[in-house]
């Protein structure tokens, strides 16, 4: 097995400066919070946190602006009076930055606050601050031993929908970090569902700038929303955690549901570790790690950027690859996931580092089957109707690592580094038959492929950042290598019939390897041209080294090995490319604009060798990539912005040349040498506003995708229900998609809201030499509501929602329309004794159509009860039932050009569980807790 060298690369670029100390400084303006006006003349002190001797004191300017200099590092109060408007208190930590920035400081009204008395308790726990919305977590009462998810479901503008989707003043946010930094990784889930609310002390909101700007100082509009946790000082000395344990019987199987987990705080050093073992698809802190666990199918592609890529994957693996938490896809699956997380910082944050280790095996099984309709010119059809079994394990053991040196305030590097091992057996069987209108029979094919593979990655980087003398002139380099190795080992069986009484037989023994080593370097250089405008410029080189392997053999007869290579179906590729790129962009920003402009060239050459044939093939693309974006901020919270890009995305491999493949002999794919590259146009434009006090939001996007010779394909269909593609360039295609929505707080403890989106698909491609055009498009309204009693013994929650699906086509005159209708129900009520009930169901009610006319309406309801013991409720014991009427069926229905697909597939049914559950915490300001908790679920 062949690991290449990990980058090594002596650091002789980093420019040597001298760091000269500035003063230490804290800013920040006053508002008004209700007629929107700066407070001038407001009194500002700094006192010492430790003694509460006075540091310093100023007052705000005319603009509402002041500056404190505080003659060391440390904690102070900050405080600020104006007459008739209510004292704001404030903890101040400086620490090695020289500037601490306040942003914005809501000042309320005494007048305002008795006739918002209903909002007494949430203004005091909700601060804006510059960018950042910061709750007070104490502020927002939650039940004994709650998880950080449940705490967020508190939070005025904050929704989590029941698979554990975070929605933040209506944009879906992407990571939650835990003290700034990453906890296992920044996948959501796995810091709402691991943590408990009550070591939360303040919650932060805010968009997350890239790197690059937040080091550079200017805003290259790339924005993450972001969750940031700030635990409370005493969780971080000391350890807290839980164990669960859960067992239980169903209609076709035992479940079971496990779970361990241990967080220890001391000051900045974090020591973490989770175990989950689980049948009932339940529970998991989220596996987003895109890597896969191998498999059987080498694939090629090229990226927009003009790389090469050839990847090893297994039919249908985007199960493990989409482990988020709670299993939802296909089968009945088993988990076993676990992990540990270190990381510390020291020397005043000059050194920082983190380690995280990953270990995730699954087992899925699934049956299933699924029916297609075909549209064919002359208002004629085809149906195929395919049933499958599938068996698919796999495991993956990864760790990674970061260290950061920041040596001074005007440099820093970064080397991250990461290593993972995957290995996946997987073993299908299908069952196929295709038929015409009239119900004659095509042809029927029975099929078995089975696949053991292993694959290894290696990647690491080096960035280093450099600030210059003049303010927001900056140089950063990175350094980029990645490895990647699969090998796969299978075998293929199969017989095809059609109805000219011909039979086809197949009988193979398959090996796919694949190899490939990337190496990548960027420069990036700013300069200000004035305060408010700058230019950056970029050059970057990477070089890609791949080789794909496909053998196949057959039996020849004399013994029982595969011992004949089949020449048509074997291949063996090398593929070298290298790629210039440079760019340079254009920004401007000032007060509540931010605008920019420009785009990137890329130059990639291509060598292609054929190692079986020894020919080469060496050709070459040039790709442009404009862009544009402008933002105009209304308010603090309230934001509108419109931006463009431009991309050419050449053909691939697959599309001009591609490798044969006769795992499927009726669907057959032919290379077309004469495709031009595409260029694509994509516009988007959102808006979207929150009032703090009231809890009101407002969010909507829009946008559309066009495409200048747009690749798409023309598709023969023979009488023997076989299917032949060939790509093709055409004019035409677009896809348009939009969201509104609208939440406010109905009553003090009544929340609603509404939405609306819709997605259109307009496709242009041909059948059997005919042009036919599609247009699958889709409509929906939902609304939310929900209601928490003021002693939080009471909550239920209603979310309906419609959805109309229209898809037509012009190869015939036949329509297939239909409605979608879902309605989502939850409640839990404490009774007395410390006993509480809960029920959910979703229900969903599908129109029946000409073709697919089975009954798959769906009312799916689940119930718990549970008593909690001990002093803090940290011993439960909770009996739950899910799927009480046995209806949980899998079902998916989409359209796509010409066609109309349904697919049917087992899901877990219904079962009832009793477990135990220990939530434990000690501090360094008290003694241990804990107990012995049960739960029934």
């Amino acid at each position: 097995m062949k690991f290449p060298y990990l980058l090594s690369i002596a650091i002789a670029l980093l420019l040597s400066s001298v760091s000269v100390a500035q003063p230490l400084t804290i800013r920040g303006s006053i508002l008004d919070t209700v007629n929107n006006f700066q407070l001038p003349y407001a009194s500002v002190t700094l006192m010492h946190k430790s003694d509460s001797v006075l540091e310093t004191f100023t007052r705000t300017a005319e603009d509402g602006s002041f500056i404190l200099t505080p003659s060391a590092k440390g904690s102070y109060i900050l405080t600020i009076t104006y007459p008739s408007f209510v004292d704001y208190v404030d903890i101040v930590d400086v620490k090695s930055s020289d500037l601490v920035d306040l942003g914005q400081i809501p000042l309320l009204s005494r007048n305002n606050l008795l006739k918002e008395v209903v909002y007494t308790q949430q203004i005091a726990a909700i601060k804006v601050k510059g960018d950042t919305l910061e709750y007070v977590a104490d502020s927002f009462k939650v039940r004994d031993n709650a998880t950080v998810e449940s705490l967020l479901k508190k939070l005025p503008g904050i929704q989590v929908d029941k698979n554990g989707k975070i929605i933040a003043q209506g944009q879906t946010v992407e990571k939650v970090l835990v003290d700034g930094e990453e906890f296992f990784s920044d996948d959501p889930a796995v810091v709402t569902k691991s943590l408990q609310a009550n070591a939360v002390d303040k919650v932060q909101v805010f968009d997350k700038k890239s790197e690059q700007a937040e080091f550079t100082g200017i805003d290259d509009g790339e924005k993450t929303r972001t969750i940031n946790l700030q635990l409370k000082e005493d969780k971080k000395k000391g350890y807290f955690g839980k164990l669960a344990a859960a067992g239980g019987t169903g209609d076709e199987q035992g479940y079971f549901e496990n779970q361990a987990m241990f967080n220890a705080f001391k000051g900045k050093r974090k020591l973490s570790a989770f175990g989950i073992m689980s049948n009932t698809g339940k529970i998991g802190l989220g596996w987003e790690d895109r890597d896969k666990f191998g498999g059987s199918n080498n694939n090629a592609t090229m990226t927009d950027e003009g790389y090469y890529m050839i990847t090893s994957s297994s039919d249908d693996d985007g199960d493990f690859d989409s482990w988020s938490g709670k299993y939802d896809g296909q089968g009945l699956p088993r988990a076993w996931t676990g992990g540990a997380h270190y990381s510390n910082k020291w020397n005043e944050d000059q050194h920082h580092t983190g380690v995280n280790y990953r270990y995730g095996k699954q087992i899925i099984e699934t049956t299933g089957n699924t029916l297609t309709e075909y549209n064919l010119p002359n208002n004629t059809k085809n149906f195929t109707e395919e049933n499958r079994q599938l068996f698919k394990e796999g495991q993956r053991n990864k760790v990674d690592g970061m260290y950061e040196w920041k040596p001074d305030t005007t440099s820093s590097m970064k080397v991250i580094a990461s290593a993972s091992n995957t290995n996946s057996r997987n073993v299908s069987d299908y069952r196929s038959k295709t038929i015409d209108q009239n119900g004659n029979i095509l042809n029927t094919s029975d099929r078995t492929t089975t696949s053991d593979a292993i694959g290894q990655n290696i990647s690491s980087s080096l960035d280093w950042r450099k600030k210059l003398k003049k303010k927001g002139r900056t140089v950063s380099i990175n350094f980029t290598e990645k490895y990647r190795e699969n090998e796969s080992d299978g075998y293929l069986d199969a017989i095809n019939k059609f109805n000219d009484a011909t039979t086809s037989i197949i009988d193979q023994h398959k090996e796919n390897d694949s190899r490939s080593l990337s190496l990548s370097s960027r420069v990036s250089y700013t300069e200000p041209l004035s305060k408010r405008t700058s230019i950056e410029a970029n050059y970057s080189l990477k070089l890609d080294n791949s080789e794909a392997r496909r053998l196949t053999t057959r039996k020849s007869g004399v013994s029982d090995a595969y011992d004949v290579t089949d020449s048509l179906l074997s291949s063996n590729y090398a593929f070298n490319v290298m790629t210039n790129a440079g760019g340079a962009n254009f920004r401007y920003n000032h007060k509540n604009i931010n605008f920019s402009v420009g785009g990137s060239v890329s130059h990639a050459g291509f060598d292609q060798k054929d190692l079986f044939a020894d020919t080469s093939y060496k050709y070459d693309f040039v790709n442009f990539f404009p862009a544009a974006n402008f933002t105009y901020k209304l308010s603090k919270q309230s934001k509108f912005n419109i931006s463009y890009r431009g991309s050419t995305n050449q053909p691939t491999i697959n599309q001009i040349q591609p490798l044969r493949d006769n795992t499927d002999p009726l669907n057959i794919t032919i290379g077309n040498a004469n495709l031009k590259q595409e260029f694509s146009h994509s516009f988007n434009g959102s808006f979207n506003d929150y009032k703090v006090l009231t809890g009101r939001w407002i969010w909507s996007n829009a946008g559309i995708n066009f495409v200048n010779n747009d690749i798409s394909r023309t598709q023969t269909i023979d009488s023997q229900g076989r299917k032949t593609n060939q790509f093709i360039n055409v004019d035409g295609n677009y896809n348009s998609w939009g969201y509104f929505g609208y939440g406010f707080k109905l009553k003090k403890m009544v929340n609603m809201g509404f939405n609306v989106n819709y997605n259109l698909n307009h496709v242009n491609n041909f059948i059997n030499g005919q042009k036919n055009i599609s247009d699958n498009n889709s409509y929906t309204g939902g609304l939310d509501l929900g209601y928490d009693s003021e002693d939080e013994k009471f909550e239920i929650s209603l979310n309906p929602s419609v959805t109309y699906n229209d898809n037509r086509s012009t190869v015939n005159t036949l329509t297939t329309s239909f409605w979608n209708t879902s309605i989502d129900f939850s409640t839990s009520y404490e009774l007395p004794l410390k006993f509480e009930i809960g029920t959910d169901f979703s229900w969903n009610v599908r129109q029946q159509t000409s073709v697919f006319d089975q009954n798959n309406n769906v009312f799916i309801w689940n119930g718990y009860v549970s008593k909690k013991f001990l002093k803090n409720d940290q011993l439960e014991l909770r009996a739950s039932v899910s799927d009480i009427l046995n209806q949980n069926i899998g079902f998916n229905r989409y359209a796509q050009n010409n066609y109309i697909y349904q697919d049917n597939f087992n899901r877990i049914r219904r079962y009832v569980l009793i477990g135990l559950t220990w939530n434990f915490t000690k501090s360094a300001l008290g003694a241990p807790q804990g107990g012995n908790t049960i739960t029934v679920q």
